[in-house]
Order: C-alpha cells, then structure tokens, then sequence
C-alpha cells in the first residue's frame, strides 16, 4: 500500500508541475491580475494569517512568507521563504534561505543554502532537501522520511520514520524512530573555506563526520559510511546497533598491478579536469560563435535574475522528470486501448512514445551537462576580468576561459563541488524559461505598438 502510495503522489506531483510549467508562465506574461491570483512573480509577496488560498500556490520573488493556508500544493521560489502557516499538498521551495515553523500535511522538497526546520514546524509526512546546511530544530516533527544531501546537517527534532542521505557532517540530537543509513566524508568542512560565499543567516558548527549525542534516539539500526569514526556518545540510545560500512573514495586502492585504477590517481584525476575544461570550451565556442545573442541573453537574464532562475529551474527539472515517467505510462495505456480498438496503430503509437521520451531525455541531459555550466562561466569569467583588468577590454572566449577555469576548481571540492553543480544545473533550466518569458512579452508589445 505504500509503494501503491508513493507512486500515485509522484503522478499527481508530475501533473501538477507539468501544469506549471506550461500553464504559469503565460499567467506570468501578462495576464490581468485576476486571472492569475494563484500564480504571482513579485519582490516581496506575504500571504498574510487571514488569507486562505483554495488551491494550489506558484510564488517567484525576493522574499516570500506565507502566514496563512494554502488548500492545495505550495511551489515557491526567493531569496528569502518562509512558511510559517499551513500547506495541505506539497510544499517544493527553492531558495537561498528556507524557513518551515509550520504545518505541511504531505511531502516537503526544498533546496536551498540554509534549511531550517524551526521549533514549530510539523511535517506530516517526507522530507526531502539539498543544500549547503540543514537544521530540524528541537520541537520540530517529521512525519516519514528524511533524505538530504549537502554539506552538513543537524537533526535536533523528531524524525518519525527513517534517515538516509550524504554529507560531509552530520550531528543526531534528536529522535530516529527507524533505522539511519548516511555517508558523512569527515573531510574539512567546505562551508568553512574562506571564498565561499557566506550564508546571510548564521548555521550551526557540525564537527565533521558523523556525531551522535547523548540525547539521540534511534529505533533501528545505525548504518553509516565515513572516512573517520564516528563519535557515539555512550548516553546515546540505537536500538537497532552500529555498523560502519568502507567508504569509496578517490585515491583508494582498487584491484590492478598498480594498486589505482587510472581515474584515482592525480594524474588520472587532472587529465579527467582538462578534458571536460576543453570540451566545455570547444562548446563555448559554438554558442557564443552561431548563437550569440541567445547566449549572451541567457547570460543578462541570469545576471538580473538569479534566484528567480535558480526557482524556475527546479521546478523544470522536476517537470522534466516527471514527463519522462509519464510519457511511457500514457504509452503503454493507449497502447493497450488500441489492442482492442485500432491494433494496427499500436505499433507506431508504441514507437513515438517510446522515440518522445527517449528525445526529452538526451536532450535534457545534453543540455544539463554543457549549457548551464557555460552560461555561469561566461558570466563569472566577465565579472573576474572587468575586476582583474578595469580599464580594458577583454574578449568573450577569454572571459569564458578564466570562468571556466575557476568552476572546474570550485565542483572539484569534495560535497560542496556536488551542490554547486546542482545549483548550477538548476540556474541554467529556469533561465531559459525566464529568457523565453522575456521573448514572447516583448513580441507581445511591438504586436500592441503596431
């Protein structure tokens, strides 16, 4: 029953952002404001307590509160949420800080530099988030599940059901009831590296690896994976007992007459940097040589709309995901309607499914591998040369170049390299969108001038 369940919540979740993605962006264009009540892009949007939203929610902004409840799905995107009301659906955020204090009654997926899950919060049933830290403060419940992945994570609050995820840091104050099942790297802390951008809320200090309290319960068995010991305290209930799996990591020995397999050693490791610093660039060259203009658009949209980019582009890639796993199903149930109706037709329906859905996800992965990464580093590399070099003018491949150089230095790092990868993918999704948005409302006006 509750895979039968999981199933029917991510059909219904991938319908719903399909919606979004084709339905909200045309509210967002120029729709009068009434028709578009439940889907609003503005700097700063509160939902004050007194407000009851009978539907689903879609919010772009700097900053977003919602005060009061909302009957339906919550999908937001800002510098700056916080839900301190209620959500009956879904509740899917991204933003640089995300702050839940209240009631979510489904699933909670949130991605984001800071995740607070405050004193007050109640999450009725999943968790799932990514992002540089996470905080579930003492007070706070979940429901069923957590599964995070990012830098470091302390859980303080009560987690109903199980704990799975990766990060470099993690401290368990608070209650398991099942069983917990993590990576925690125990490398140097990556929020702790002076160039990284510090987050506009203070986080909590995570020693590194995996620490367990005194005051931590667990009702299963603890699982975990680290390159150093775990500090348990002896106060520390586990019911379930501890087991430390090996931990793969680069620079391990592998079977081989050298003891390394090629891509572990330093030299392996540096010719894999250089030849995707080559081939992003040998791209580079392409867009910026035969699509200009749709290059250096993408790159001023971006300039002027990060976070409502970075919104956007989660919830494409959901959207995208959610295509991908419905597409076949849709398939296969023509397919079986026509068996009976018009079998003569069941190949080619059968063929075209298929050919969709294969088409969506080449192109969404040869996008996702070259394109967002391109755009930030052309960006980053014009910054960094108008800095280095005020007075002069520098040419785009260069600027790509010195960009290109500094985020294959900065996914290098260990856990941190991973989120900004994400980040970056995500940026590079919803910038599109936004860029077309632009396209179609300036088309819209010369129509009107004329």
């Amino acid at each position: 029953m509750r895979i039968f369940k999981k199933i029917t919540k991510q059909l219904k979740t991938g319908a719903l952002l399909i919606f979004a993605l084709t339905l909200v962006p045309l509210l967002l264009i120029g729709i009068p404001p009434a028709l578009s009540i439940n889907a609003i892009a503005d700097k700063q949007i509160t939902i004050t307590a007194d407000q009851i939203i009978d539907d689903d929610l879609y919010l772009s902004g700097e900053t977003l509160t919602i005060d009061g409840t909302i009957k339906g799905d919550a999908v937001l995107s800002g510098k700056i949420i916080t839900v301190n009301g209620t959500v009956d659906g879904d509740l899917i955020a991204a933003g640089q800080t995300i702050t839940i204090n209240g009631t979510v009654k489904d699933d909670v997926r949130i991605a984001g530099q800071v995740l607070t899950i405050d004193s007050k919060a109640q999450i009725i049933d999943d968790l799932i988030a990514a992002g540089a830290s996470l905080e579930n403060k003492a007070g706070s419940t979940v429901g069923g599940d957590v599964n995070f992945a990012g830098a470091q994570a302390l859980l303080a609050g009560t987690v109903n059901q199980s704990v799975s995820g990766a990060m470099n840091s993690l401290e368990l104050r608070g209650a398991v009831g099942q069983n917990m099942q993590v990576v925690a790297i125990g490398e140097p802390n990556p929020l702790q590296i002076p160039f990284i951008p510090k987050a506009p809320v203070p986080i909590p200090e995570i020693p590194e690896g995996l620490t367990i309290q005194d005051t931590a319960k667990i009702g299963g068995k603890l699982t975990y994976q680290s390159t150093k010991e775990a500090q348990v305290s002896q106060q520390a209930q586990i019911v379930g007992g501890t087991v430390r799996e090996e931990l793969q990591y680069k620079g391990e020995r592998k079977a081989g007459w050298h003891g390394f397999t090629p891509a572990q050693t330093p030299g392996g490791i540096l010719l894999q940097q250089l030849q995707r610093l080559v081939a992003l660039l040998l791209i580079g060259w392409l867009l910026l040589r035969f699509v200009p203009t749709w290059t250096q658009g993408l790159t001023a949209t971006l300039q002027a709309k990060p976070m409502p980019s970075l919104g956007w582009g989660l919830v494409t890639f959901i959207g995208v995901l959610a295509a991908i796993i419905i597409v076949p199903i849709i398939t296969f149930l023509f397919s079986g309607l026509l068996a009976f109706v018009l079998p003569s037709l069941i190949l080619p329906i059968f063929g075209i499914g298929i050919l969709l859905t294969a088409c969506i996800g080449i192109a969404f992965a040869i996008f996702a591998t070259y394109v967002p990464q391109i755009i930030i580093s052309f960006l980053g590399g014009q910054w960094l040369m108008e800095h280095l070099r005020p007075n002069q003018v520098t040419g785009r491949m260069i600027s790509l170049f010195a960009g290109l150089v500094v985020l294959i230095l900065l996914t290098a790092i260990p856990v941190f390299g991973g989120i900004l990868e994400l980040i970056i993918v995500l940026m590079g999704l919803g910038v599109v969108w936004l860029r077309r948005k632009q396209e179609i409302y300036q088309k819209r006006t010369m129509v009107l001038q004329d």
